[in-house]
């Protein structure tokens, strides 16, 4: 009996902790976004080779001037991330200065795919890091084992998440540049008369495609 008790004890003092680490795993606004670090697709363009999240957000980000981080998940397959990619390209051009950080990721698993988000990347003359997470462990974290891309999260600068969109409408481009604006606290007037003015175009319905097997 004493052992018996003893075990129970111990298995509801363990109950707590467990829940508690469920809960560290949840990806929601207003909660923590998982850290990581990912080796960068192409370092040419970046003079990265990796990249952590923490270069741009918590208590000492390496980046001071960062000021909120962009970061979608995207595939070499899904045709909507390929629009995606040039629009990621045009915020990051127009609003790098007031401190947007873009950060892509590639969920492609076969050399193959690598191969071809590298390209995707090129042809698009991408200016940002695009990272490879190529064995899916951070997509699963952030995405689950089934969502539709491209899938962007707008993370603030004290490393919490200000927005999550997984998977887009055909408006994807036009909410995209005003949470940008509201989150680097620009009025959309004021920011396009300095930046040239990133016109919203309209991007392909999602991908329904989960993460590939």
């Amino acid at each position: 009996m004493r052992s018996t008790a003893a075990l129970l004890a111990a298995v509801s003092l363990a109950l707590p902790t467990a829940a508690a680490a469920l809960g560290d795993d949840e990806v929601g606004v207003g909660l923590p976004a998982p850290g990581f670090s990912l080796k960068a697709l192409n370092p040419d363009a970046t003079g990265l080779t990796w990249l952590a999240l923490d270069r741009y957000v918590g208590e000492e980000p390496e980046d001071p001037a960062a000021k909120v981080v962009l970061l979608s998940f995207f595939a070499s397959w899904c045709g909507p991330c390929k629009k995606e990619l040039g629009f990621l390209a045009q915020l990051d051009a127009a609003y790098r200065g007031h401190g947007l950080r873009v950060i892509s990721v590639s969920i492609d698993k076969e050399e193959a795919g690598i191969e071809a988000a590298r390209k995707l990347v090129a042809g698009a003359k991408v200016a940002f890091p695009v990272l490879s997470d190529r064995f899916n462990l951070l997509a699963k974290r952030y995405l689950g084992d089934q969502a539709p891309l491209p899938s962007v999260f707008l993370v603030a600068r004290d490393g919490t998440v200000l927005r999550i969109e997984r998977g887009y409408t055909t408006d994807a481009s036009a909410f995209l540049l005003a949470e940008v604006q509201q989150a680097l606290g620009l009025r959309a007037s004021a920011s396009a008369s300095a930046s040239g003015a990133v016109q919203p175009a309209a991007l392909a319905k999602p991908a329904a495609r989960g993460l590939p097997k």
